[in-house]
């Protein structure tokens, strides 16, 4: 029998398109009905969880914020949970980052689903970094 790919998205920007992609990604792959981890470390997560939402330029801004009031572009929340809902999507918190940013657990996003270290996803058959 043919074990399940699994793969492992590490997202350390803090921009907010990079986090957008990176949960876009673990979306599709999870759709794919892909095991995928989604491994939350530094500016990613602290501005995830402080909720601070940085653009690469003003422009970029506008143009995101015109296209979720027309919904085409989603809240990040509503991309996670998107991928979530096909069950094989798990978010990772960084601890060293947490600990870093004074980032308490009850601080974390909702569909955090754990809080772990960079070992979570380096085993994974498929690592991107973004």
């Amino acid at each position: 029998m043919e074990q399940d790919r699994i793969n492992g998205i590490i997202i350390h920007s803090g921009e907010w398109d990079r986090i957008y992609h990176g949960f876009s990604i673990a979306s599709v792959l999870a759709s794919m009905g892909e095991e995928t981890q989604v491994f939350l470390s530094y500016w990613a997560l602290k501005n995830l969880c402080r909720g601070y939402e940085v653009f690469e330029s003003e422009e970029a801004e506008r143009e995101i914020r015109e296209g979720m009031k027309k919904g085409i572009v989603k809240r990040i929340e509503q991309v996670v949970n998107v991928g979530k809902a096909f069950g094989t999507l798990r978010v990772i918190a960084c601890s060293g980052s947490m600990a870093l940013f004074n980032i308490r657990e009850d601080e974390l996003p909702s569909w955090v689903d754990k809080v772990g270290g960079l070992t979570e996803v380096l085993g994974a058959d498929n690592v991107i970094f973004i």
